[in-house]
C-alpha cells in the first residue's frame, strides 16, 4: 500500500512539474526561425561574408513571442532556463545585461545562410528588466 501512495505522489509530483514546463516548451528558437520570412537572395558579389540584419519589423512578431514568457520581473536564473530549454546559450556580460545566442544554418539553392539569434536581457539586480532580439545572416 505504501508504495502504491508513493508511486501514486509521484507521479502527480512529475505531472504537476510537466505542466510547469509545458507552458514555456512553445519557445523554441527553430520555431522561431521556421516562422521568419526567407532571406533575400542578394547578388552573389554582394551577399559574400557580408553581416545582413533582420528588419525590425520582420523581428515583432519573436520578440513578442519572447516577452510573453520572459515578461519584465523573471529572474535572471529563470529566464537562462526558459532560453537553454529553447535552444540558447546564454552568457553574462556584466551585472545589468546578459546575452544569449541560438545558432542555425540554412541553406537556400546553392547558398548557406548562417544564422544567429541574439537575446538581449536588460537586467535590474537580478531581475529581467526588458529584452532585445536581433537576428543576422551570413550567406557563403
Amino acid at each position: 500500500m505504501k508504495k502504491v501512495l508513493l508511486l501514486a505522489f509521484a507521479g502527480v509530483a512529475f505531472a504537476g512539474a510537466g505542466a510547469a514546463v509545458a507552458a514555456d516548451q512553445g519557445l523554441s528558437f527553430r520555431e522561431l526561425e521556421y516562422q521568419q520570412p526567407r532571406d533575400p537572395l542578394l547578388a552573389s558579389n554582394q551577399s559574400a561574408d557580408i553581416v545582413e540584419h533582420t528588419p525590425e519589423a520582420d523581428m515583432a512578431p519573436a520578440a513578442a513571442a519572447l516577452r510573453d514568457v520572459i515578461p519584465a520581473g523573471t529572474s535572471r536564473a529563470a529566464a537562462e532556463a526558459i532560453l537553454a530549454r529553447a535552444g540558447a546559450h546564454c552568457r553574462q556580460q556584466d551585472m545589468n545585461s546578459e546575452r544569449c545566442t541560438y545558432s542555425d544554418i540554412e541553406t537556400r539553392d546553392e547558398y548557406v545562410d548562417a544564422v544567429r539569434w541574439n537575446v538581449r536581457l536588460n537586467l535590474a539586480g537580478d531581475r529581467v528588466q526588458d529584452l532585445s532580439v536581433d537576428r543576422n545572416w551570413v550567406r557563403s
